[in-house]
């Protein structure tokens, strides 16, 4: 009697291993096979002064042809950083649809070389908001610009300076790893 408690304590132990295996299975593959439907991309900008930050962005891949020319697309704004003309952290705190973008354009090998977009809803780090109406703009020519209201002097005017895919950390890369290993070994039980 006692043998074959035992043998059903280690048979529960197994089954909770494989259920916890099976999760981080499930969750791994959830964080990647979600990229696939919309890639991150980070937009830097950074002009002669100190008005500097970036932006990140969320791009279905349908808007991506690989082929060189602009498409009208839309696209989700993540997270904004930046720094105004006069030195004041800004970020916005709606998170995580702070934006939504209009037009993305590629160059010949496919990687996008301007995007257009308007944000709104920005707010300083710290302190209270100094603008009666702000919008940071990203313009397919390149530019990205800051208005301030009533405020001009913390406008400011700036290039985009990169737009790089954003690669999964290696802790996302060693999540799905052991998400497949637990799956195999799942699978693997249950046929024997």
């Amino acid at each position: 009697m006692l043998r074959h408690q035992g043998t059903r304590g280690a048979d529960m132990t197994s089954k909770s291993l494989r259920s916890l295996l099976c999760a981080l299975g499930a969750s791994a593959t959830w964080a990647f096979v979600t990229p696939a439907h919309a890639i991150a991309y980070s937009v830097g900008f950074d002009p002669p002064d100190l008005f500097a930050g970036g932006i990140t962005i969320d791009v279905d891949v349908s808007c991506l042809p690989n082929v060189a020319g602009t498409v009208a697309c839309t696209f989700d704004v993540t997270n904004v950083h930046f720094t105004d003309a006069l030195g004041l952290a800004w970020t916005d705190p709606a998170v995580p649809e702070t934006g939504i973008g209009q037009f993305i354009t590629q160059d010949g090998s496919g990687n996008i070389s301007a995007i257009q977009v308007d944000i709104f809803n920005l707010e300083p780090l710290k302190g209270d908001n100094p603008c009666d109406g702000n919008e940071l703009s990203f313009a397919l020519d390149g530019t990205v610009t800051f208005t301030c209201g009533a405020n001009g002097d913390r406008n400011g005017e700036g290039r985009v300076t990169f737009i790089t895919r954003v690669v999964p950390e290696p802790a996302t890369l060693a999540l799905l790893g052991l998400g497949l290993i637990g799956l195999a070994v799942s699978r693997r039980r249950r046929r024997h």
